[in-house]
């Protein structure tokens, strides 16, 4: 059964994806968020883009074997020129600058629409990260950026204004 969140989150060109962990298993939820807002902030801030114009989706779930939560997101809204692993790179030194834990971000793989990296796909080179990423279209919740729905929003006037024509 497909989800209300696979339609949104197909219709953004992604450009990262990340997993990420925290030193202390006892940090509230706040303290979490603070510390991912914290890394997003630098990251728009070293891209120079507007920090509310960041598209982001976060998901928070504990882990499987001992229960330890972490994060995966999904991150798009920087130059085109910003996607490298440098930038990945860039992206898990500042976590940890924050105080995170440990980090994994990698290029969104073009190849693939947004339902590809929410939907356990077969055949994928890491289905480490498939199985990851897979969980983002399950019955959970998530959190978005108000650009993430602005986007949508505006393709969904653009597509009603083109076929009233």
């Amino acid at each position: 059964m497909e989800t209300p969140e696979i339609h949104i989150l197909s219709r953004i060109v992604w450009q990262f994806f990340g997993t990420l962990t925290f030193k202390s298993e006892r940090l509230p939820e706040r303290v979490r968020l603070a510390l991912y807002f914290a890394l997003l902030r630098r990251v728009a801030a070293e891209f120079r883009v507007y920090f509310p114009r960041l598209l982001w989706c976060l998901r928070q779930e504990p882990g499987e074997q001992f229960g330890r939560r972490h994060f995966h997101y999904l991150l798009a809204g920087l130059p085109a020129l910003c996607v490298s692993k440098t930038t990945c790179f860039f992206q898990m030194s500042t976590w940890e600058k924050v105080g995170g834990g440990m980090a994994r971000v990698y290029e969104f793989d073009p190849r693939l629409n947004g339902e590809g990296y929410i939907l356990k796909c077969l055949g994928y080179a890491d289905p480490g990260d498939y199985y990851e990423s897979a969980k983002f279209g399950g019955h959970c919740q998530l959190m978005l950026s108000h650009s993430v729905l602005k986007v949508v929003r505006a393709n969904a006037a653009w597509r009603d204004r083109r076929l009233a024509h």
